[in-house]
């Protein structure tokens, strides 16, 4: 039976070629025509195409020995100048230390190591404000019986040094009594009255009031004001200033804010005197840093600068001694000066310091003003007076019952 007959078609071996289409005919021979065909070329040509394929092999060749050079080490020199002279011209453009044979030199650099920029204190951004809060609103108001305390205050002044010696003798003249400190009435009034100086007495019991005692471990630590005196004296050895860094009662590494009130005496020798100021020093532990508050000089004042850095230099050896296996390393914080509200007298200096102990956070600025003061001494006078821990009937002395 002949089976070739049920095939139509050919198989591909025996399939005949197709007949070229004039499309691939015309392609074909452009192809054959074209003039820089091989054997088309005249010997002129050929020479040329010839040198372009020898700079062609050159120019990679260079940049093969090139990138070479730079990953490797090359052999160190005493003149690195007249190293990268016998160096190809390509290499001859990089900068690095490795062009010059540096690669295998230790480095010398002194740059530091990074540090994360300090927070800049200011007003929180619109964003950031709480709605609950008014920004720009004055909280500074005194109420009538703070006013009517306050007067009664400032007219003991007005009394005879006779009378108030014998009732200071026996007792009578102690109008603020807290279980540390104690208060007369006269140097209440000649610290409060307007254009009175802070005593020194006074400033105690001011920074007695601002302590937080409901707190364990409160965010801010406020020490007395004796505290820095004894600092500047060069006592760093005694009771008062054991038990203020004594780990066991305060955990001072365990605040953010360690605050230090400065009396600082300033001798003038063309008044031929001295001169207490106030000032506030702050160790600031959430930002690692020194701060100081001071509403009348900076740090390119010398008195200011050469007191801070001796509190500094005191501060750092005692947090030596009582924090020794501490977290917070405080050898290498840096002293930095913060914009406060500003005086133009000679006399606010205290009021500055006790509002900055007790509006400074770290972040934002104390909100108040020069003309505020008169307001702000109205309101520290009837809060010492009326601390809970005050056991003097102050209402019916002052016969404000």
């Amino acid at each position: 039976m002949d089976i070739m007959r049920f095939i139509d078609f050919p198989t591909p071996r025996e399939r005949p070629p197709s007949k070229p289409s004039e499309c691939n005919s015309e392609r074909n021979a452009r192809k054959y025509d074209d003039e820089y065909f091989w054997d088309n070329l005249s010997e002129e040509q050929f020479k040329e195409l010839d040198a372009q394929i020898e700079d062609i092999e050159r120019n990679r060749t260079d940049k093969s020995l090139s990138s070479s050079a730079v990953k490797q080490t090359p052999v160190p020199t005493d003149n690195p100048i007249e190293h990268s002279e016998r160096k190809p011209t390509r290499v001859e453009k990089t900068t690095s230390a490795t062009t010059y044979g540096l690669q295998s030199a230790p480095s010398t650099s002194h740059t530091p190591a990074y540090q994360p920029p300090p927070r800049r204190p200011a007003r929180p951004g619109r964003a950031l404000q709480s709605p609950y809060i008014d920004y720009g609103r004055n909280d500074l108001k005194c109420s009538k019986v703070a006013s009517r305390a306050y007067d009664v205050v400032c007219s003991a002044t007005r009394r005879s040094t006779r009378s108030s010696s014998q009732s200071s003798s026996q007792g009578d003249d102690i109008i603020i009594s807290y279980p540390d400190y104690y208060v007369s009435l006269k140097h209440l009034s000649e610290s409060v009255k307007p254009g009175g100086k802070l005593f020194n007495t006074v400033a105690e019991i001011a920074i007695y009031a601002l302590k937080d005692r409901k707190t364990k471990i409160p965010v801010k630590q406020i020490l007395p004001l004796r505290i820095a005196s004894f600092l500047q004296d060069g006592i760093l050895d005694n009771g008062e200033i054991n038990s203020a860094f004594q780990r066991s009662l305060h955990h001072l590494d365990r605040s953010q804010l360690v605050m230090f009130p400065v009396l600082q005496n300033i001798r003038f020798k063309r008044l031929d005197r001295t001169v207490g100021h106030f000032f506030l020093l702050v160790l600031n532990l959430r930002e690692e840093r020194f701060e100081v508050l001071d509403s009348m000089r900076s740090l390119a004042d010398i008195n200011l600068k050469t007191c801070c850095n001796n509190l500094i230099t005191a501060i750092k050896e005692l947090w030596h001694k009582h924090y020794p296996n501490s977290r917070k390393n405080i050898d290498k914080y840096q002293l930095i000066d913060i914009n406060v509200p500003l005086q133009s007298n000679n006399h606010d200096c205290g009021f500055h310091m006790l509002m900055h102990c007790e509006h400074w956070n770290g972040i934002n600025m104390p909100q108040f003003k020069e003309k505020d003061m008169p307001t702000i001494r109205k309101m520290l006078t009837y809060k010492w007076l009326q601390h809970p821990e005050n056991n003097i009937a102050w209402r019916c002395k002052m016969n404000i019952c």
